[in-house]
């Protein structure tokens, strides 16, 4: 395919930025059409949006993605019309074709254009656009063989088509098939031999991992409402107000007018203001960072899918809360640990049907992945009815794969054995299969969900289910934090994670086999002194009295002794940069007012490296 002209550029963005909008709404739209047939809207929803893209394509001569959208959208216009009805052979069909037209777009958007080989998956449309496709639904076996008359079905040449440019026309809804106007052309072959009628130069398009396809989201771009931005306009215009007050305060300054009797009185109103219109500001544009969940969410249905057909299970996926918005940089990582928590779901958690019925339970699974704001952290939760966690299976295991000892096992508690699934290498399956089993999925989303500074815990009921629920802050680039001084040095401590502060009698600190503990109510806090952990040299003299900052990572808790807290305060989070990274205990740094740099400390870090 010759390159697009450069004057063409503009169009190719606009058409890639459209297409890849559709497409992300398409694979949800098809599943929720395979459940609910008879919704018309949606049916022409999926119409239209294929027929868009279908006629951007023709514009731009994109002749591949052309044939594809043509086959598929004569399919969807049947179905539309009734004349076939949606079955999960159709649906199959449909969606293989989606994920060409996926791969096909995303060479578009590297602009790398490929030569892919497309015939095998327009012959598998080309039964259900024959005189008896309907009784191919019936029996798949006649649907095999030679298509007569619709048999000219090659596809239409792009020029024929004399599409609007990227816009969805409005489509007449008592327009004949599309295929009835297709010009006759050599005869296609039947679906059976039709691979090896493809050019054996070409080469295949990928399978898409997990039924996914391409993953086309740039995560380069944010779209914002314009409501925001005028807002943010706003904010700016206040802004520049204060400013303008601040640079007068300052000639006035300079000018010696300071000892005025109002002046102090000036200053301390223009703090207040460049405060509230800095944090409305820093608010605005953390809003426009903010993105709905749906955008990770909206992958799941159609992974689901195609996992239950292949594990032969029946699955029931109920979404909440995917309109709950959280920062793109927490979107961005979160993709991956839900993908292999949803496999474990699906291939531990849930049983077949039969098992199902024998356990007196319905022979459907049900699978809920829900998300909600709770303080200034989401909660993402994804829940199963399945067979739950067998705790002396997950401990034989362990055992057998030498992660654990014996004497280890023995000590644990319920949920310490809950947490050995989290292992490296550790997994159930005596076999390894395309969806688990190499002991690499639970790590990576106890990995990726600590890299985010979020917390995962697990609730599990042999026999009921089990729930992973998965605490991840708003944003990632300002937390909350309490500032704490240790022997004259100030460290920020993430609020999310303080408990609570205590003065305490450092005589009332006990050793427990080497460590150093607090009787903290009915619990023994275990301590650690960020002095020591951070070699901060003695500047003062040893006072009895100490503070002590309980913080806490799921159900364990530690106790930081510090000299003094000093406050708190809300810090904006700077990268140590890659030759500083990963020092355990330090989650990275910031600036506070008076310009000395704060190390952020990392409680879980501390608490796992201390156990």
């Amino acid at each position: 395919m010759p390159p697009i002209d450069c004057e063409d550029q503009e169009l190719l963005e606009g058409f890639l930025t459209e297409t890849t909008e559709l497409i992300e709404k398409l694979d949800d739209d098809l599943i929720t059409l395979e459940k609910s047939s008879d919704d018309t809207d949606l049916m022409n929803r999926i119409f239209r949006s294929i027929h868009t893209i279908k006629g951007a394509s023709s514009f731009l001569g994109f002749d591949l993605l052309v044939k594809v959208t043509h086959k598929t959208e004569d399919v969807l216009n049947r179905l539309r019309k009734g004349e076939l009805v949606v079955t999960p052979e159709i649906m199959d069909v449909i969606l293989e074709a989606t994920d060409l037209v996926k791969v096909l777009v995303s060479d578009i958007k590297a602009g790398e254009i490929q030569e892919r080989e497309i015939d095998g998956t327009i012959a598998k449309l080309l039964p259900f656009l024959s005189d008896s496709a309907a009784a191919a639904q019936k029996a798949p076996e006649p649907a095999a063989a030679p298509v007569q008359a619709p048999a000219a079905e090659a596809p239409a040449p792009a020029a024929a088509e004399q599409p609007p440019v990227l816009s969805a026309p409005e489509t007449p809804v008592d327009a004949p098939p599309a295929a009835a106007v297709v010009p006759p052309a050599a005869p296609v072959p039947a679906p059976k031999p039709a691979s090896e009628a493809a050019p054996k130069k070409t080469p295949a398009p990928p399978k898409p991992a997990d039924g996914k396809g391409d993953d086309l989201s740039d995560s380069s771009t944010v779209r914002v409402d314009v409501k925001r931005l005028d807002d943010l306009m706003n904010q700016v215009g206040e802004l520049v107000l204060e400013r303008n007050r601040m640079i007068q305060i300052n000639q006035d300054l300079q000018q010696g007018e300071a000892n005025r009797p109002d002046f102090q009185e000036e200053f301390g109103k223009l703090t207040k203001r460049m405060s509230f219109v800095t944090s409305e500001l820093q608010m605005q544009v953390l809003k426009m960072r903010m993105i709905p969940v749906e955008k990770v969410f909206k992958k799941f249905p159609r992974i689901v899918r195609s996992m239950s057909r292949d594990l032969g299970k029946e699955v029931d996926l109920q979404i909440f809360g995917e309109e709950t918005e959280l920062d793109r940089s927490v979107v961005d990582e979160i993709g991956d640990p839900l993908i292999h928590l949803i496999r474990n779901a699906m291939d531990h958690g849930l049983e077949s049907p039969d098992e199902r019925i024998a356990a007196g339970k319905s022979r459907v699974g049900t699978l809920v992945l829900a998300a909600v704001h709770e303080g200034n952290q989401i909660i993402i939760s994804i829940k199963d009815d399945g067979r739950g966690i067998d705790t002396d299976r997950v401990g034989r295991k362990a055992i057998e794969k030498g992660l654990i000892s014996e004497e280890q096992l023995a000590a644990m508690s319920q949920r310490e054995m809950f947490d050995l699934i989290f292992l490296p290498g550790f997994s159930t399956k005596d076999k390894a299969t395309d969806l688990s089993g190499r002991g690499v999925g639970m790590d990576v989303v106890k990995t990726n969900i600590k890299k985010l500074n979020g917390l995962i815990e697990i609730k599990s009921e042999k026999g009921q289910g089990s729930e992973f629920i998965l605490r991840l802050p708003l944003t990632l680039a300002i937390i909350q934090s309490l500032l704490v001084e240790v022997e004259g040095e100030v460290y920020s401590i993430p609020l999310s994670s303080v408990l609570e502060t205590i003065r305490v009698d450092q005589r009332k600190f006990h050793m427990i086999g080497g460590q150093e503990v607090l009787k903290l109510r009915d619990m023994v806090l275990p301590l650690v002194r960020l002095q020591k952990v951070f070699n901060v040299q003695q500047r003062y003299e040893r006072d009895d009295f100490c503070y002590v900052v309980v913080v806490g990572a799921a159900d364990k808790r530690m106790g930081l002794v510090v000299t003094r807290l000093v406050g708190q305060q809300e810090v904006a989070i700077k990268s140590l940069g890659n030759y500083l990274a990963n020092i355990p205990g330090i989650a990275g740094s910031t600036i506070l007012g008076d310009g000395r740099v704060t190390l952020i400390v990392d409680p879980v870090g501390m608490i796992e490296g201390n156990e």
